[in-house]
């Protein structure tokens, strides 16, 4: 299967996810998540969410939620718009997050697998995520 033409609509998606993590949060809330990433303890995933990788606090899992919403909503929305499936959408999304956004020292998942580190090299991706970078 091939997703070359959603990494287009994906770079839209991560700006309007990215968009939405700094405008809807109190600067509190921003700080805890952001120290949460820091300490690698909530990371992307290669199916476009966020997901907890370690033990956080009960605000820091709902800012994790929350983000995740409106993630979806944004999949959704664009996946309606082009045909695909609202996993699909996810998944090219998440394909460009771990190749473009994801820093070294922040923790990464791919699929149901470990968590893991990024190092200095870039992210070994899935074989769905040609042509992600």
């Amino acid at each position: 299967m091939t997703r070359k033409p959603l990494f287009i609509a994906a770079a839209a998606v991560i700006g309007i996810a990215g968009a939405a993590l700094t405008l809807s949060q109190p600067a509190s809330a921003q700080g805890n998540l952001t120290q949460a990433m820091a300490a690698g303890k909530v990371g992307e995933q290669s199916d476009g969410y966020l997901g907890i990788a370690g033990s956080v606090s009960e605000a820091v899992r709902a800012e994790v939620e929350a983000i995740n919403i409106k993630r979806r909503a944004a999949y959704t929305d664009l996946a309606q718009k082009r045909g695909v499936t609202v996993a699909d959408m996810a998944a090219a999304t998440g394909c460009q997050t771990l190749a473009n956004r994801v820093k070294p020292g922040q923790v990464y998942r791919i699929g149901s697998g470990a968590w893991q580190t990024k190092g200095g090299a870039p992210i070994a991706l899935p074989s769905y995520c040609a042509n992600a970078n």
